[in-house]
């Protein structure tokens, strides 16, 4: 178990920037009719087995710096940190530009920042957003920088136009093969990026704690997609995404249970003292078995699922985002973060509003 406190880190700024277009779950079951006609699969199927009604879409051809270029200056332009204590850029997407160079160093040209403000990506599967925060946060409380910018954009258009497109033109595949493949089309796009920064430099009181984090890496097989984003853009390449759904989510609660008993350990927070929870959004899989074996209570969830899909590492903080904007959380309240990742990653962070 990796414990870290934080004693003077707040959250100062945080944006959420979304494609236009939005495509529902019977327009991706339509173009796949002859497969679902082929192997008998109820239309239907996709949004009652994840609950996912819709998603935004960008073009295949939008890079991801493209879009989180946005996102990243609306965050600067809404904090009240001063630019000039920006020491840090952190891009967390699993969705990059290129294999090199980061797609963080491509934001910081485009924002044009000084030599003197470090740029780095963490690519962590989906729970990269939360590793971002807890980088930045370490380098607050070490006196490294004073605020840092993290940011996320994933277009996965691409994943799921190779996946429609593996599926239609492999006749041999089995039920069982396509239902690996069918929760790639749970993914959504969607950019965020947050000013982190140290407390006293924020005009609001939005304090994080810190944060534990585990992994279990026993799990790492359960879901697995292959190539990057520019390389599969530019070489024609059919980026695939394999899942054990069952056991994903099975394992996910497991560790999720792990890990609250060291985050209120840690912590000293108790399962009544949680006024709101913002879990990875991966569909309605994440249900009352899966609270329950995590001993949480589900009420205090909000969800976006329904509405954005997956967002993959912009997942968690589009779905805090659009609650603190929607739930009108209030001053004082205590949030808790659950982040979960393929590999099996998890990072829980709480956060006094």
């Amino acid at each position: 178990m990796f414990a870290m406190r934080f004693k003077s880190v707040a959250l100062d700024s945080y944006t959420l920037q979304l494609p236009e277009y939005e495509a529902s779950s019977a327009e991706i079951e339509d173009r796949l009719a002859p497969l679902y006609e082929r192997l008998k699969i109820p239309f239907g199927t996709l949004e009652k087995l994840s609950g996912v009604k819709t998603r935004r879409m960008w073009n295949v051809g939008v890079l991801p710096s493209e879009v989180a270029l946005p996102a990243a200056q609306e965050a600067l332009e809404k904090s009240t940190v001063p630019r000039e204590r920006i020491g840090v850029i952190i891009n967390c997407s699993v969705t990059r530009d290129y294999f090199e160079p980061g797609t963080s160093t491509i934001i910081h040209r485009q924002l044009e920042l000084p030599e003197t403000v470090q740029a780095f990506d963490i690519t962590n599967a989906c729970i990269g957003f939360s590793n971002g925060i807890q980088m930045v946060g370490m380098m607050i409380e070490q006196g490294v920088v004073d605020a840092g910018l993290v940011v996320t954009a994933e277009n996965i258009a691409c994943v799921v136009e190779a996946s429609i497109n593996h599926l239609l033109s492999n006749k041999d595949l089995t039920r069982e093969q396509v239902l690996k493949i069918l929760p790639t089309f749970t993914l959504g796009c969607g950019a965020a990026a947050a000013v982190v920064c140290r407390q006293d430099l924020s005009v609001y009181n939005h304090r994080i704690v810190g944060c534990t984090s585990r992994s279990a890496t026993q799990h790492s097989n359960l879901c697995r997609g292959n190539a990057d984003f520019h390389l599969a853009r530019e070489n024609g390449l059919n980026p695939i995404m394999y899942t054990e759904s069952g056991d994903l989510i099975l394992e996910a609660s497991r560790l999720g249970r792990r890990m609250w008993e060291d985050f209120s350990n840690t912590f000293h927070w108790e399962r009544e003292d949680i006024d709101h929870i913002f879990c990875h959004q991966v569909g309605k899989q994440v249900n009352k078995a899966f609270y329950e074996e995590m001993t949480l209570d589900m009420s205090k969830e909000f969800t976006t699922f329904q509405r954005y899909g997956n967002l993959v590492s912009a997942s968690l903080p589009a779905a805090f985002f659009t609650g603190i904007e929607e739930k009108g959380i209030k001053e004082g309240e205590k949030i808790l973060l659950t982040g979960f990742g393929s590999g099996l990653n998890s990072i829980f962070t709480g956060i006094e509003w």
